[in-house]
């Protein structure tokens, strides 16, 4: 009864932590600075998700999910180095 009560608490813990970085993916692709660079975050956001939403392992999960914060910290690095290299409409706001 441990055991499993142990692994629900896991698995509940996972999936809030998997909901929350998904969540904050969607969140972080919206602070991209074109509209080509949002749709790319969302959508590749949304793909690996549905891709692996029917994982079990949970080490195979978390190994995901700690590469989904990663990814995470990527993209909000990205989105403020665009954003100071463009313009609010997208258009470059440095001359190279």
């Amino acid at each position: 009864l441990y055991i499993t009560m142990a692994s629900s608490s896991s698995v509940l813990i996972t999936r809030t932590r998997a909901l929350s970085l998904y969540r904050q993916l969607l969140r972080g692709a919206k602070k991209m600075p074109t509209p080509n660079r949002r749709n790319f975050v969302a959508q590749k956001t949304r793909i690996e998700y549905r891709a692996n939403r029917h994982l079990t392992d949970l080490e195979e999960i978390d190994f995901l999910l700690r590469l989904a914060d990663t990814n995470l910290d990527t993209v909000l690095v990205q989105a403020e180095h665009l954003r100071k290299l463009m313009g609010k409409d997208g258009e470059e706001g440095v001359n190279f």
